[in-house]
């Protein structure tokens, strides 16, 4: 059996590149290790517009929000991949004390990672709660919760259960 401790991928809309791109590939990097920033994808003003006009028109059959084109990126943690989208439009975030909330993406970390994560963010000034103990049957032993400059919710989770699959 082998043991998976990674995810495929799981798209993240921001506000700002460049500032995205510090956060996940230098502050998560140094907390997940193994971080490498993807080449970055532009596109013409053209290109954009026809994306957006075929996407209307797919839009009329099927609901397709979100899928627009829009200059993007990533950062890969080991072979999991985070692709990094700009948002085409405002969003409102929530308040900068809510530090938990849905949707949020959650990673899975060991214990060494999770004490890592509380001097990396404290070093870095990134507000956070936790880490928080839970206790059985709760899957996860620990959990540490914080946002990305865009406001997207994140959680670094220590599983109580190794999660496994047969190869």
């Amino acid at each position: 059996m082998e043991t998976f401790s990674e995810f495929d991928h799981c798209v993240i809309n921001v506000t700002d590149i460049p500032l995205a791109l510090h956060f996940y590939g230098t502050i998560l990097g140094e907390i997940l290790g193994d971080a490498e920033i993807t080449d970055m994808t532009y596109m013409s003003l053209e290109e954009v517009l026809q994306a957006r006009s075929q996407t209307a028109k797919r839009q009329e059959l099927h609901d397709v929000a979100g899928i627009l084109p829009s200059p993007h990126t990533g950062v890969k943690f080991g072979e999991a991949l985070l692709p990094i989208f700009l948002h085409h439009e405002h969003v409102q975030e929530p308040p900068p004390e809510q530090l938990v909330g849905s949707p949020r993406l959650a990673l899975p970390v060991t214990n060494d990672q999770m004490e890592k994560a509380v001097e990396v963010l404290t070093r870095y000034r990134v507000p956070f709660e936790g880490p928080i103990d839970y206790a059985a049957p709760c899957p996860a032993e620990r959990s540490m919760y914080f946002k990305d400059p865009a406001s997207n919710f994140l959680e670094l989770s220590v599983p109580r259960y190794p999660v496994t699959a047969e190869v």
